[in-house]
């Protein structure tokens, strides 16, 4: 098995609050990684290449940790970012295509400030991946992999910018040793729908979304209050939230004290409510809009019965590509989960026996919630599986198995300290 002596991660990804400096913890593989490998390698450099957002760094900066210590943090100079600025006021997060720019050199950057060679450089997007390889070719990089957090093969209405995208992601795809997917899907759609050459692709292996306790304790069954449904995400076609709606005559009609959370804003918000109130249905939604403090969801998620994922069924749907987050907080906070066959998590949720997959139907969807709020024995049985995978769902045993799989050492090495 290979130490891992030197790690180099470029992510981008926003996890310094621009005004105090501290550290923001999300559900995202930036948080992870940094702890992961901090923990493991002699050296890691972090490279945070944050979107352009009020309250957020919007230069490059590097984070150098020695044996699980922080030892510095680096800012990309000030006169290196005035060419690539983007204003204030326009700041959002969006594609910059000047900041592409930005992120190579800040890449090449933050590889010349790690000493020695560098036995794994990480970067979370095809561009910062084929860095790696070009690092790899000079000497720097040892092996290289490229993590995929967000893909689709029809990522843009622009065809050229789409185009464009896929090139890019070909060219990571054969310019790095292991290729880190979020779901299977997108190794099949490579192959099955841009008629890629597998053969010479580097090795790809499966690493899905994980989740982050953040002080997380599954209650026991008896906390669980059984006339409450959950769902987290945003209020759009593709996620299937009118399907929700739709479900709740029936539900109500079997279960008049069922209820239901509904986290998260979105285009079909205001026709979603207005279609609740015309079914008459209003009474059972809790509109939480969109909530920014995870610790608030997570609660609510915690003490309902079930969660709902009823992903709309359409050819273009990106959720048929990616590891959906709402699926593996469900599973972390032990909650069954309701979905349809579109995320490729509903092979986890149908072969573990960790909730129902289910047709696009709101009369099924509708059965299938009464079932799971009045048959006791039935649910509880369910609920004890999931509360078994949650543990598997955590990142660490997910770097494990991957790190595992690239045939190095996953035992830590180093405790966190302070600088």
């Amino acid at each position: 098995m290979k130490r891992l002596s030197s790690v180099l991660v470029a992510t981008i990804s926003d996890i310094t609050d621009a005004a105090t400096g501290e550290r923001m913890r999300h559900n995202c593989p930036a948080w992870p990684m940094l702890e992961y490998f901090r923990d493991r390698a002699e050296r890691l450099t972090v490279l945070e290449l944050s979107v352009p957002r009020p309250g957020m760094v919007s230069r490059p900066q590097a984070s150098f940790f020695e044996r699980g210590a922080l030892r510095e943090m680096r800012t990309w100079p000030a006169w290196l970012t005035a060419p690539f600025a983007v204003a204030p006021d326009k700041a959002r997060p969006k594609t910059y295509f000047r900041l592409k720019f930005r992120d190579i050199l800040a890449c090449f950057w933050a590889a010349a400030a790690t000493p020695g060679p560098i036995d794994l450089f990480v970067g979370v997007e095809s561009l910062l991946a084929l860095c790696g390889g070009a690092l790899k070719v000079r000497g720097k990089v040892k092996e290289s992999a490229y993590y995929i957090s967000d893909w689709s093969p029809w990522k843009f209405d622009n065809k050229l910018l789409n185009d464009f995208y896929i090139w890019l992601d070909k060219a990571a795809c054969q310019r790095s040793d292991f290729i880190w997917n979020f779901t299977y899907t997108i190794s099949d759609a490579r192959r099955d729908i841009l008629g890629y050459d597998m053969s010479r692709l580097g090795r790809e292996l499966w690493v899905p979304f994980g989740f982050i306790p953040d002080g997380v304790v599954i209650p026991p069954d008896a906390a669980v209050d059984r006339r409450r449904l959950f769902y987290s995400g945003g209020i759009c076609r593709e996620n299937g939230v009118a399907l929700i709606v739709e479900a709740l005559p029936a539900i109500l009609a079997a279960v008049p004290d069922a209820t239901i959370d509904l986290f998260g804003d979105g285009p079909q918000l205001a026709e979603l409510r207005a279609r609740a109130e015309a079914l008459g249905v209003s009474r059972a939604i809790v509109w939480h809009g969109y909530v920014t403090d995870r610790s608030a969801i997570l609660r609510a998620a915690l003490g309902a019965t079930a969660a709902l994922a009823p992903y709309m069924p359409f050819p273009e749907n990106v959720k048929r590509f990616g590891d959906v987050i709402k699926i593996r907080e469900a599973i972390g906070c032990g909650l069954p989960v309701v979905t349809t066959d579109v995320p490729p998590s509903h092979r986890e949720v149908r072969d573990g026996g960790l909730g129902l997959v289910i047709p696009y139907d709101p009369a099924v969807l509708a059965e299938t919630a009464v079932r799971l709020l009045t048959d006791d024995d039935w649910y509880f049985a369910m609920r004890a599986r999931v509360v078994a995978a949650s543990r598997d769902n955590l990142w660490d045993a997910i770097y494990d198995r991957t790190l595992a799989a690239m045939d190095f050492e996953t035992t830590p090495r180093f405790a966190p300290r302070s600088s």
